[in-house]
């Protein structure tokens, strides 16, 4: 299995360290060789392999997240909520995207998303002070029901379409493209100069709380469950104190940015879990694997509003989490290349086919763009790679 790495301008893998997962006493490994005559073998590996003995068993999830979600608003071009245009084949006669239309990329020279630990002091400050200050800017309109500011509208986009981007082939593919468009609105309308950071969460798998993602410097403490098992309101870091006014579910109530860790939970986001789902052969059970996998115990475990499936967006290391669920799909495509060009599944909640030309929606925010833009993410559209 590929790690990530550079490439050269035709797109070849530059040599860097190639890890192969392998059984080693019963657990998952990653064996690390370097690229050369090494690489022959590694087709044939990965065809006679047993998938079914790495496939891990999942708890009986009721819904998503292993918890009930609150009803959804009813979108109706009159009922003034979300209206759900996440993913649709239909053209709506505008001309091509400024998006398209300039989607060029050498994959020699990508940017670089760094991993937390390695991102500079001063690129962390970068960070937050552009989440920061699309939380003081004005929402773009009332089709983000319930939002008061800019970053606002992305939890009211997300939670519009939560229905038809979880637990169907769209889930990655969706979530890459709202991870690109938070990006871009960082660039664009607060000034973001720096690479986009990732949190690789295998290295605090159970002692989330101890990474230094959350502390008073940046997004805040990770407090534990209160004795009745809520969350605590977040009156440390950069986000203290803040008011969301999106959510819970499908009202718009003025509540706190909260949390509440169950480390037993985030225990589930380690290497052996993240590697088992490596090694599934298919886009689905990859896609089934991660999420219902590390993507939901990721969110369970941080908790409160991380936990509220349609509006976690409210708490800001949403982000950071899903750029960790984006780079392990990267790395899952990067075993295969035809896995950066085909696709299969349901779309949406009413299983329409999913296909290269589906198109992918923020309700305005930023162009929509296809599947085929979104899945190589050095094709030209998106124009990155992790730096691991």
């Amino acid at each position: 299995m590929f790690n990530d790495g550079p490439m050269d301008e035709s797109g070849k893998w530059l040599d860097r360290p190639l890890a192969v997962l392998e059984h080693v006493n019963d657990k998952l490994e990653l064996q690390f060789s370097q690229l050369g005559e090494e690489t022959k073998g590694v087709q044939k590996k990965s065809h006679t392999r047993d998938i079914n003995k790495s496939r891990p068993l999942f708890p009986n999830f009721d819904d998503l997240f292993g918890i009930k979600q609150p009803e959804e608003p009813q979108n109706t071009p009159d009922s003034g909520e979300d209206v759900d245009e996440s993913i649709t084949d239909q053209t709506t006669g505008e001309a091509e995207t400024e998006a398209e239309a300039a989607a060029t990329c050498n994959p020699s020279s990508p940017s670089v998303r760094i991993e937390w630990s390695s991102y500079s002091q001063a690129d962390r400050t970068a960070f937050v002070d552009a989440i920061k200050c699309l939380q003081g800017k004005a929402s773009g309109g009332s089709q983000y029901t319930g939002a008061r500011n800019r970053y606002e509208d992305l939890i009211s986009v997300h939670r519009g379409m939560t229905a038809n981007i979880h637990q169907t082939a769209s889930f990655l593919v969706w979530h890459r493209y709202f991870v690109w468009v938070f990006e871009q609105m960082l660039r664009d309308e607060c000034g973001f100069g720096s690479p986009m950071p990732w949190w690789d969460e295998t290295k605090h798998a159970g002692a989330f709380a101890a990474s230094d993602v959350f502390n008073d410097q940046w997004f805040g403490h990770l407090p534990a469950k209160t004795s009745s098992g809520q969350g605590t309101c977040i009156e440390s870091g950069e986000f203290s104190g803040t008011t969301l006014h999106v959510g819970p579910g499908s009202s718009n109530t003025d509540h706190c940015l909260s949390r509440a860790v169950d480390e037993s939970q985030t225990a589930q986001c380690n290497k052996d879990f993240t590697n088992s789902c490596l090694s599934m052969g298919s886009y689905e059970d990859f896609r089934d694997c991660f999420e219902l996998g590390p993507h939901g115990y990721g969110h369970n475990g941080i908790g409160a509003v991380m936990a509220e499936v349609s509006a976690s967006v409210g708490d800001p290391v949403f982000f950071m989490h899903h750029l960790f669920v984006d780079h392990t799909f990267r790395i899952w495509q990067n075993a295969n290349p035809s896995r950066r060009t085909t696709i299969s599944g349901c779309a949406d909640a009413a299983c329409t086919p999913i296909t290269l030309d589906t198109k992918l929606s923020s309700n305005g925010i930023r162009p929509d763009l296809t599947v085929r833009q979104i899945l190589d993410t050095l094709g030209g559209s998106l124009c990155y790679r992790y730096d691991y």
